[in-house]
């Protein structure tokens, strides 16, 4: 359409050509196959130059129209990149939520006044099925993996320690099996941390022993400050529990539970403008936070 136009301004090919710094041969073409294309000739071959058909004068008229209303809309839609709006919610763990959720929504207000952030905090298992079934646009995960449905980038990876009393006097260090042995307080099925633990005694053949199952993490630290048992968590849940100075923090080893914490987002739908503006902001944020409570991956 922008070649019609243009030959029909200039008058004729040649000129038509020069001011769109083509080849004649090509913009003859061009235009020859937008009157195949109607059935109909659009302009008259003069000697020199061409004239406008009625059918062409028609085109053109309604082809002004076309250019400027394409124009006008590319605009728009390039200015959605450059001012970015919409909903943007994102998934965070409970036990990250302390560390991560306030400084996430300071940053997207700051940088993306026209975004509306929802911070969602739960399980991580949660988490997982609101990317699956699109209720949330991020989430940060623990042991999530890339795949078909879910792109999943690493950030971190952090060693699950034995919680004791204060007064426990049991050495920094303690084995896996050593940790099976001891009362557990534990969060209960489906929770994340318990299938971690539960995983990683059943792959070295030991057996949980746990009394109390309470889902809230800082209850638990609470409950073994109070003497009530041990339990196995976060070194950074243990540190930031309100009661989290009653308690010690013993390493595992032998083997020791690892687990992976990631930023991910469904990929069974384009990401919305929000998502990917928000994206470029949020990843780089959420790994230096991460990465300063836990150990790199």
């Amino acid at each position: 359409m922008r070649y019609f136009l243009a030959v029909v301004d200039a008058g004729s090919f040649s000129e038509a050509a020069r001011r769109l710094h083509v080849a004649q041969p090509a913009l003859s073409q061009s235009l020859r196959r937008l009157e195949e294309d109607l059935g109909t000739d659009l302009l008259s071959r003069l000697p020199r130059g061409v004239a406008v058909t009625e059918e062409g004068a028609v085109l053109a008229r309604e082809g002004r129209r076309m250019v400027a209303e394409w124009e006008g809309l590319s605009e728009r839609i390039r200015a959605l990149g450059d001012d970015p709006s919409g909903d943007l919610s994102i998934g965070v763990p409970t036990s990250l939520g302390r560390m991560v959720s306030l400084p996430l929504v300071e940053l997207l207000c700051e940088r993306l006044p026209r975004v509306r952030p929802r911070i969602v905090e739960g399980l991580s298992g949660h988490i997982l099925a609101w990317l699956r079934e699109g209720t949330i646009d991020l989430g940060l995960v623990f042991n999530g993996e890339d795949g078909a449905d879910l792109a999943v980038e690493p950030l971190a990876t952090e060693s699950l320690a034995l919680v004791v009393p204060r007064g426990d006097p049991a050495p920094d260090q303690v084995t896996l099996a050593e940790a099976a042995a001891r009362p557990l307080i534990l969060p209960g099925a489906p929770h994340g941390l318990r299938a971690e633990v539960e995983r990683a005694f059943a792959a070295a053949g030991l057996v949980s022993q746990v009394p109390l199952e309470i889902d809230a993490l800082d209850h638990i630290v609470a409950l073994v400050a109070r003497g009530r048992g041990c339990s196995i968590v976060s070194p950074r849940v243990a540190r930031q529990a309100p009661e989290g100075r009653g308690v010690r923090v013993l390493s595992i080893v032998d083997p020791p539970i690892t687990r992976s914490i990631g930023l991910a987002h469904a990929r069974t739908k384009p990401p919305s403008i929000a998502l990917r503006h928000g994206l470029v902001l949020v990843r780089p944020l959420v790994a230096t936070l991460v990465l300063g409570a836990v150990d790199p991956p």
